[in-house]
């Protein structure tokens, strides 16, 4: 797998309601924080974020603050620095308006980085679902699965299950408690493997994978990349 790595003009590629992550460097406030782009101003390079919640409240983010920041696409991670220019609220909602560069970095793969996770979830098959929905109290059978390594478009499972490539599956599955896939419509593209205590590793693809959730799991593999580079 290789990165992208390209300068482009921001007005071409942010826009509303894209998730951001913050870092800061600020003695007292270190850290990374979860926001979003409210509103980006074109003619002014100026753009109302969200301020981050930090243990139930507002963090207290001052004027003249500098910040990281990483943007997330479905397809691509966004990087700039700005500054906090001012704080305001509209309603019950506050807000931080920061400066966007004319120019920013564009981190574009060119398929979804995988990373080693061990999780363990449920599948069903899809077929069974179907069946059931024709039979009064009959419940589709539940398997189990462990991930081998999950990214934003699919996953490696090991299961005794034995699948044939093609099959659909509806999975379920909680990645450290800060994702959650539920009823998520997946596909069996191919047999990778056969282990020693004769289960089956599977490489599945995820269906119908809305611009909101796959930006959500681009986000966390993103986050799981850095923790392990922290490792290394």
């Amino acid at each position: 797998m290789s990165d992208f790595v390209e300068k482009v003009s921001s007005k071409n590629v942010l826009y509303t309601n894209m998730p951001l992550d913050l870092e800061i460097q600020e003695k007292g406030i270190q850290g990374i924080y979860k926001s979003i782009l409210y509103e980006y101003d074109l003619n002014t390079n100026l753009a109302k974020i969200g301020i981050p919640i930090f243990k139930g409240a507002y963090l207290k983010i001052f004027r003249g603050t500098n910040l990281k920041v990483r943007a997330y696409s479905s397809r691509a991670v966004y990087l700039f620095k700005s500054k906090i220019y001012s704080s305001g609220k509209e309603g019950n909602i506050g807000y931080l308006m920061i400066n966007i560069p004319e120019t920013i970095v564009r981190v574009q793969r060119r398929e979804h980085a995988r990373i080693p996770v061990s999780e363990e979830g449920t599948f069903y098959l899809k077929e069974e679902q179907e069946n059931s929905k024709n039979q009064e109290n009959v419940q589709p059978t539940q398997y189990r699965f462990i991930t081998k390594d999950f990214s934003a478009g699919g996953l490696s499972i090991v299961t005794s299950k034995e699948l044939k490539v093609g099959q659909r599956i509806i999975l379920k599955l909680s990645l450290k408690n800060e994702v959650r896939l539920e009823d998520m419509e997946s596909q069996v593209v191919r047999l990778i493997d056969k282990t020693t205590g004769g289960e089956f590793v599977y490489g599945i693809t995820f269906l119908n994978l809305t611009r909101e959730k796959e930006e959500e799991l681009v986000r966390f593999v993103f986050k799981l990349e850095r923790e392990l580079f922290k490792k290394i």
